[in-house]
């Protein structure tokens, strides 16, 4: 599990056995602390991403880390991506809002 979070709840995540968290307020962040932790895990990318981030282009950032076919779940409200957006920045992956 790759989890982001306000610094006020790594704790909570950590005594929950998470061992992968970044941050959910700074995208350029995010992106370089979870290609990092893509390496220390020897993964070839993220396998599903539940998603509820809008700002700082998550969207895409989490896309780059998507693995090629992977699942993409969008459960925030707002500057969510239509089906036709995703098809077209990425056509392998299986999205759902």
């Amino acid at each position: 599990i790759f989890a982001t979070c306000s610094a006020a709840k790594v704790d909570h995540l950590k005594g929950l056995g998470v061992k992968y968290i970044t941050t959910s307020r700074d995208g350029a962040t995010f992106e370089e602390d979870m290609k990092r932790f893509l390496q220390e895990d020897g993964g070839e990318g993220i396998d599903c991403v539940m998603n509820s981030l809008s700002h700082d282009d998550y969207i895409g950032r989490s896309l780059r880390l998507l693995k090629k076919g992977g699942r993409f779940m969008e459960i925030g409200k707002r500057g969510i991506w239509t089906h036709e957006q995703m098809a077209e920045e990425r056509p392998d992956v299986m999205y759902e809002k």
